[in-house]
């Protein structure tokens, strides 16, 4: 396991606990309607042009319990669209994107620019889909305090440096609305 990196290893550690935690939500394997609107309003709002969105569980993979891929209206053609949805889809190795360091954070992290982190550059994502921007916060599980889940909004535009506090802002918010929904679903199984 020494080749990891922090991230991985930190997720590694909790990787059985919070995979059968989100099999009990069902949130492992199965999209979630709820989730789904959730993250199409998350787009729509977020000032990203032909924003994508997600709810991602995240256990020894990224699972979208929730998802919005922008439609080919947004995008202005059927087929990068279609070809967007195909490379996106449900599910996400960990390597992929941002989300799995989001979950090693206690505060959201924003890129307006992804392409100006050298750490954060050289993504699989950035060439697979595109993306440019990046904006997530992590949801705790607080009966198990684990890190469960993270919100997301991805664009495929960079944004002005000065939109970061915008962007901060945008996800704090939301991410409280998204860790209400959480203790919701975690209330409901008591």
């Amino acid at each position: 396991m020494s080749d990891l990196t922090h991230t991985q290893r930190s997720l590694h550690a909790q990787t059985s606990q919070r995979l059968a935690r989100l099999h009990q939500l069902g949130f492992a394997d199965r999209p979630d309607e709820e989730f789904d609107r959730f993250s199409s309003a998350l787009a729509r709002d977020s000032g990203v042009p032909g924003a994508l969105a997600m709810v991602n569980a995240i256990s020894d993979r990224q699972f979208f319990t929730g998802v919005h891929l922008p439609s080919a209206e947004e995008l202005g053609s059927v087929a990068e669209a279609e070809a967007l949805a195909a490379a996106v889809g449900r599910v996400m190795p960990l390597e992929h994107g941002y989300c799995p360091e989001t979950m090693d954070r206690t505060k959201p992290l924003t890129l307006p620019d992804v392409c100006m982190k050298p750490d954060f550059a050289g993504n699989e994502v950035v060439d697979l889909v595109g993306i440019r921007v990046y904006m997530g916060v992590r949801l705790i599980d607080k009966e198990m305090e684990i890190p469960l889940m993270t919100i997301c909004v991805v664009g495929r535009e960079r944004r002005p440096m000065k939109d970061g506090r915008r962007m901060l802002d945008y996800i704090k918010q939301r991410g409280a609305q998204a860790q209400y929904l959480l203790d919701q679903r975690i209330s409901a199984l008591s």
